[in-house]
């Protein structure tokens, strides 16, 4: 496969490639399950060409920020090559990571990788969080300036919660709460966007608890240009539509300092072979 081609497949066969207006922030997220390739799929592509394939999702739609969650520890490089014409892993320091359970490992074993876009924002800090020893679940969150104006900041962190157990996910949703509960009053005037797989529904008690006291809410909810609808892909080779079981994959945003403009959810057979989740997007502006 070529990227430049799965481009124009992707620019010919979807809407809202561009964005309406240049001064909106594009925010993508999606969960590829590219780490479990032994386990039985109808996937007939390699997980190198799945990568191939994200990436050239990612270059058609160009978002600024890119949120992954359960990538392996070899697709990161993947990631950075396919992608390093216009995005930069934001990376951290392994010191930052607290709970990091494997001596001398390397960071590139973050299953949760972040990419923004290099050219228009400028890496300040990041920092990456497991929720407990030996766990490949957590958080990373990244502040970023504008290249152009240094004095416009943006957090942006990326996520995923457990799937099994729900105490598990729960104590998780907490040390994140606690997390957000931080930036929000160290840096009250800065946006933040958060992505990921959340394994979490709205009708989830969990889900409220994320967003408590923080004045944010999934993007879904706050625009009528949305695929709420649409349902939820969770199986990677199917084109099954799961339809009225809610999405776990969320896009919050602040609410008091975003407006979002455009929700969409994105889907067609190269995709859904490649990710294993619907990818999403939210277009937003700050007030």
């Amino acid at each position: 496969m070529e990227i430049q081609s799965l481009c124009d497949f992707f620019e010919a066969t979807h809407q809202n490639v561009k964005k309406a207006d240049e001064s909106y922030i594009r925010v993508m997220t999606s969960n590829i399950l590219h780490s479990r390739d032994s386990k039985p799929r109808q996937v007939d592509w390699s997980s190198e060409e799945r990568a191939e394939i994200q990436s050239a999702l990612f270059l058609t739609f160009l978002p600024d920020f890119i949120g992954l969650q359960e990538v392996s520890y070899e697709q990161t490089p993947w990631f950075e090559e396919k992608l390093s014409e216009v995005y930069a892993l934001a990376d951290t320091a392994l010191g930052d990571c607290i709970n990091y359970p494997y001596h001398g490992v390397n960071y590139i074993q973050n299953h949760i990788p972040m990419f923004y876009n290099k050219h228009k924002y400028e890496l300040l800090s990041s920092r990456y969080h497991l929720f407990e020893e030996k766990s490949l679940w957590g958080y990373q969150w990244a502040l970023y300036q504008w290249r152009n104006a240094p004095e416009q900041k943006i957090i942006h962190m990326n996520l995923q919660f457990f799937s099994g157990i729900a105490e598990q996910r729960r104590r998780g949703v907490l040390e994140t709460h606690r997390e957000l509960l931080h930036l929000r009053r160290h840096y009250p005037n800065v946006p933040m966007v958060l992505t990921g797989d959340y394994n979490l529904t709205e009708q989830d008690e969990s889900f409220r608890l994320l967003h408590d006291g923080l004045s944010m809410e999934t993007a879904m909810n706050l625009t009528e240009q949305n695929d709420k609808d649409i349902g939820w892909c969770h199986d990677l080779g199917s084109m099954k539509i799961v339809m009225g079981k809610g999405t776990y994959d969320h896009i919050s945003v602040t609410t008091d300092l975003c407006d979002v403009k455009l929700h969409r959810v994105l889907y067609d057979e190269r995709i859904v072979r490649s990710s294993d989740h619907n990818p999403m997007f939210v277009d937003l502006v700050l007030k």
